[in-house]
């Protein structure tokens, strides 16, 4: 039972050490998810770069996800998250909005100037170095979220996975709608702190400050290969 607090007397302090939890992943029951690692999102040249924003931060991001592919369990699935626009505009969600944020006013995206991803375009291909591997998958989106409309979470029933390893850009858009998506279908949640990115440092440390007070945890590429076991890891003793 808990103890009872009388009025006026101060509680009793929480043990922040013993609310830290100890997360052991089954990889067979694990995923993770690279999400619009793009050249239109993240590289010199691309849709975002034209736009004038910075690509530094989201270009940072590439060696932690190249490192957890090479560290992480054989079992763990790894699934490649991509958007793909058609050239003729017809999925341009856009159109459908009265109320349009402001990025999309300032961009002119609504307008169907310079649209990002499109397919069969050098800017909806993948980063060169984080190319899918043998045994990868894709899952090709046209909204925010990974979710939305596509076949991902049959494939996750399917295989009987139960955690997802989020990953890519950007943590306040896309990463964001994603683990919400996923926390609400009951799938557990971690998200690579640094292996997420934002525009700016700070937009992206919100994000991560909202996703581990309300939908999982957050934790560095570093220690995401400790939450298996040892043996199950490439290198592992």
């Amino acid at each position: 039972m808990r103890p009872e607090i009388k009025r006026g007397a101060i509680a009793p302090k929480r043990n922040k050490q013993k609310e830290q939890q100890d997360i052991v992943l089954d990889p067979r029951r694990s995923a993770l998810l690279i999400i619009d690692m793009q050249n239109d999102f993240v590289s010199p040249g691309g849709y975002h770069h034209r736009q004038g924003r910075p690509c530094g931060p989201l270009q940072l991001i590439i060696p932690n996800i190249q490192q957890l592919l090479r560290s992480l369990p054989e079992e763990v699935k790894v699934i490649y998250v991509v958007t793909v626009r058609e050239p003729d505009g017809s999925d341009n969600h856009w159109r459908f909005h009265r109320i349009l944020p402001e990025r999309v006013r300032i961009t002119g995206e609504a307008r169907g100037h310079d649209y990002n991803a499109l397919r069969g375009t050098w800017g909806a291909e993948i980063v060169d170095i984080l190319e899918p591997g043998p045994g990868a998958h894709t899952v090709y989106k046209r909204r925010t979220s990974a979710f939305y409309q596509t076949d991902l979470e049959m494939r996750l029933r399917c295989w009987g996975i139960d955690t997802l390893i989020l990953t890519g850009v950007a943590a306040d858009v896309c990463v964001e709608s994603t683990a919400r998506d996923a926390f609400n279908r009951d799938f557990d949640i971690i998200v690579v702190s640094d292996g997420v990115a934002s525009g700016t440092e700070p937009i992206c440390k919100e994000m991560l400050n909202r996703m581990a007070a309300s939908f999982g945890a957050v934790l560095p590429a570093a220690q995401i290969r400790e939450l298996f076991l040892p043996a199950r890891c490439p290198g592992g003793q």
